[in-house]
């Protein structure tokens, strides 16, 4: 869904880039730029038009699951300004190296591909202190959720969907559907909050 379909308000600090097919939201807050997850490989030219318009640059981008659709435009975004990027500790090999294709997907998944990039560094390292990290797979077995408690928010990537105001989850591309459930209740358990989805409108859970 792209933004000019949105008609949310978003807290102070929080925004999204335009139009790009995987949201791919920015923090600006205590004087640290920080983009959640990188877009598509498509969207690269729409994430680095929106800080060269904007005036700044991203400090730190935070990944919430390393695939072709949140990390596709990450090289981009690194070649340009060089943030620090962290990614989930067990995805840190496959930050580095690109996906393990096997099978008809190697041949077949030339989509699914990303670019790796050797200078990431895994969540147990981090040193924003505003906001937390949690587990909550399902939709790969690595996938986290992103807290930011002074503004009562949590970018939850591809955790769920939000459909007809409900949360969902997509069971075409959720590697495991009970560990998907269980990270729905366990997000459940932060409202009243503010969830921002890698796809569909932001929604205010009560």
């Amino acid at each position: 869904m792209m933004l000019s379909k949105i008609n949310f308000d978003f807290p102070e600090g929080i925004e999204i880039i335009p139009n790009t097919i995987v949201h791919v939201y920015v923090i600006r807050y205590q004087n640290s730029v920080i983009q959640i997850d990188g877009g598509i490989k498509s969207d690269a030219n729409k994430i680095l038009d929106f800080y060269k318009n904007s005036g700044i640059s991203p400090d730190y981008v935070l990944i919430t699951a390393v695939d072709y659709l949140h990390v596709g435009a990450l090289r981009d975004i690194y070649d340009a300004y060089n943030p620090k990027i962290y990614v989930p500790k067990r995805e840190v090999g496959s930050m580095k190296n690109g996906p393990a294709l096997k099978g008809i997907l190697e041949v077949e998944g030339k989509g699914l591909r990303f670019e790796g990039i050797q200078h990431v560094n895994s969540y147990n390292k981090m040193e924003i202190n505003f906001l937390e990290v949690m587990d909550t797979p399902g939709y790969t077995m690595n996938n986290i959720s992103i807290y930011f408690k002074d503004r009562n928010s949590i970018f939850v990537g591809d955790s769920l969907i939000m459909k007809h105001n409900k949360m969902k989850l997509d069971s075409m591309f959720t590697q495991n559907m009970e560990m998907a459930r269980a990270s729905i209740n366990k997000i459940k358990g932060f409202c009243p909050v503010l969830i921002f989805p890698s796809h569909g409108v932001p929604y205010k859970c009560e």
